[in-house]
């Protein structure tokens, strides 16, 4: 890598900046695909496979990217190696997310991810479940050799984590699920891991308590906005850049309203609830329910709520104290980072104009 002496984001940035940290990001993870992997790696080779089943075939490690970038963005001197103990927090992030994916894929009895078979499907249902506890275990272990601050954020995440899926669980087959509810849920089971990416990437530079809670708030609301992406997307099964696995309308057919099937029911609750309390969705049913989606405007008006978290999540950066000098660098790092992690759909497209612009290269 070209060395950049000093902070790393001073008042003057040098020229080709955003190019070294993309540089710099790559190197960093394929630290963390290492240290996943020496982490998770049991001693006993007869349990191996399901254990790095996950680990070897992750996506694009969004959650360590975002414990990296905000570890870059508050280093108070860039060093020529990024520190052992960031490494390590951005792999235990990953392993977290990986192992609330196992879990993940039993609740919804899910035959594939990222278009291959789920762990529950490869190793049966028992094993992906005790691979899933053995990780969250490593997650724990690993998090309490980084301190106790630490180790209170990664378990109140897990935590955090269970209650949002709890509740999305205890209201399947609800055609009267509120906004409120689905926001609460998505908050705990997805925008709180990542609040926490951003925190401990903080966190593991000394960056102060206020540039720390600008950051968490940076990465809860990537976090509310990337879900909600997430689930505009099941109504097209594909997110631009490469497969998901997953049949369109999988979250309907499995009784799961997210945003658009609410905001549509709240427009027209008689063409809707009927239909949606009579599981299972027949594929007539379905389709009806597909076109109403599209045509009631209610995935437009999901992806706007999506633009006014990203709206919030580079606001809460830019216009902070910590950040005050460098404003313009870090906005535009900021918009890097999520221009790129975005997936590219004409429902999203919105997200980046006119309130939030793709940075030039």
């Amino acid at each position: 890598m070209n060395e950049i002496q000093g902070p790393i984001f001073s008042a003057a940035p040098p020229d080709g900046l955003i190019s070294y940290i993309r540089e710099r990001l790559e190197h960093d993870l394929s630290r963390v695909r290492q240290r996943m992997r020496s982490l998770a790696e049991p001693p006993n080779k007869k349990v191996r496979s399901p254990i790095l089943y996950g680990v070897e075939n992750t996506g694009r490690l969004f959650r360590p990217t975002l414990v990296l970038v905000s570890s870059y963005l508050v280093e108070k001197e860039h060093n020529a190696e990024t520190s052992q103990h960031v490494i390590d927090a951005a792999a235990t992030v990953e392993l977290l997310h990986i192992a609330t994916l196992y879990h993940d894929d039993l609740i919804d009895d899910a035959a594939t991810r990222r278009g291959l078979p789920t762990a529950s499907v490869k190793y049966g249902h028992s094993i992906a479940l005790l691979t899933g506890d053995y990780l969250l275990a490593r997650c724990m272990q690993v998090a309490a050799t980084l301190g106790n601050e630490h180790t209170l954020l990664v378990s109140e995440t897990l935590a955090q984590a269970c209650m949002g899926q709890i509740l999305e669980t205890s209201q399947i087959y609800d055609p009267v699920r509120s906004e409120a509810d689905y926001l609460t849920a998505i908050s705990g089971k997805t925008a709180y891991l990542m609040r926490t990416c951003t925190s401990l990437g903080a966190l593991q530079c000394g960056a102060s308590r206020e540039a720390q809670d600008a950051l968490a708030s940076f990465g809860h609301n990537l976090g509310m906005a990337f879900q909600i992406w997430d689930d505009i997307l099941d109504f097209s099964g594909h997110d631009g850049t490469d497969k998901t696995g997953k049949e369109p309308a999988q979250d309907l057919v499995n009784g799961v309203y997210t945003l658009p099937v609410i905001y549509a029911i709240q427009d027209l609750p008689e063409h809707l609830r009927s239909a949606l309390s009579q599981p299972p969705l027949s594929v007539e049913h379905r389709h009806d329910i597909l076109a109403i989606l599209h045509e009631s405007g209610a995935i437009d008006r999901a992806a706007d709520l999506a633009r006014q978290h990203i709206t919030n999540a580079i606001q809460s950066v830019k216009t902070h104290p910590s950040f005050e000098a460098r404003a313009p660098l870090v906005e535009r790092c900021l918009l890097d980072l999520v221009s790129r992690l975005a997936p590219k759909h004409p429902a999203l497209q919105m997200l980046f104009t006119p309130t939030v612009s793709r940075p030039d290269e």
